[in-house]
């Protein structure tokens, strides 16, 4: 079993074009438990994946170092309140340590984790970039399951952050009164613009793209709950919803925004492994090494 991206030789960290960070908590999941062997699971499935991208026609591994890290050493059996300020401090200082001609990628484990993330990235950065967020679900609930820092809240703590932009696709999944934040937030008044794309409104996502492209800044931080796809295509997921995005259309969603903008760091969360089926875990790591292909083409 490999515990490199790809199975390759580890790049060293300050040689890397692309940093994987593997971020095993699953605590604060509301249905479905295991997403905590979602970055152990890629990381597999990963050795798996023909370096040349027929896509791209080209073999971005050649061009492009990659640094798997350790998992850092924290307690990923703490609850959510102990273990989200305790991994954002780990983060503020493992950010510092990625150039700017780097890219992180992290995997998780469940979505409450890329708060802490972004939050060190403002630190290092500001708020002058936008979060482009594909999902599901919105996760903007203030406090779920007592907690602020549930996967459901993530996004929610991260538009009280103050990015400059937050863009939602693929959600069809939410309550009324995040249907009204979402409509109060469609205009700046000083405030994060938050747009919203649901998933039963658009047929083709390839129109959006210049859409999506314009609610964005030129710096981005891009965050995939794995459950934007359709249960069909990702069935390993911890909250599957039906009526998802094939494969296809997250690429076209992604493309333009990793070849336009300026993607800076990117995370893939919420695998939730199933037993005699890699078909996600595969999918996944092919995900992740495509969008590495978009950036290492420039």
């Amino acid at each position: 079993m490999s515990k490199n991206f790809l199975g390759y030789t580890n790049a060293n960290l300050a040689d890397a074009k692309f940093v994987i960070l593997p971020l095993p908590y699953d605590i604060t999941t509301s249905y479905i438990k295991g997403t905590a062997r979602g970055p152990e699971a890629i990381i597999e499935a990963s050795a798996n994946v023909e370096v040349y991208d027929e896509e791209l026609q080209q073999g971005t591994y050649v061009d492009n170092l990659i640094h798997t890290h350790h998992v850092p050493k924290l307690d990923f059996q703490a609850k959510a309140d102990k273990f989200i300020p305790a991994l954002n401090g780990y983060m503020k200082s493992f950010v510092k340590r990625v150039s700017q001609r780097q890219v992180l990628i992290s995997l998780g484990g469940e979505h409450s984790l890329t708060y802490p993330i972004v939050s060190a990235f403002q630190e290092v950065r500001g708020n002058n970039f936008s979060v482009l967020h594909l999902d599901a679900h919105t996760d903007l609930r203030n406090e779920y399951g007592e907690s602020i820092y549930s996967h459901a809240c993530v996004m929610k703590r991260i538009l009280d952050a103050k990015v400059r932009s937050i863009v939602q696709v693929g959600i069809r999944n939410l309550t009324p009164d995040r249907m009204n934040l979402i409509e109060q937030r469609k205009h700046h008044n000083g405030k994060t613009i938050l747009d919203t794309y649901f998933g039963h409104l658009h047929s083709t996502y390839k129109n959006m793209s210049k859409e999506i492209l314009n609610s964005l800044s030129d710096d981005v931080y891009v965050t995939i709950d794995l459950d934007v796809f359709d249960p069909s295509e990702m069935p390993a997921v911890g909250t599957p919803e039906p009526g998802g995005l094939g494969w296809y259309e997250v690429l076209d969603v992604l493309r333009p925004v990793f070849q336009k903008k300026r993607v800076f760091a990117f995370d893939v969360m919420e695998l939730c492994p199933m037993k005699h089926s890699i078909n996600s875990d595969f999918t996944a790591a092919k995900l992740i090494y495509r969008l590495m292909g978009y950036l290492g083409a420039h």
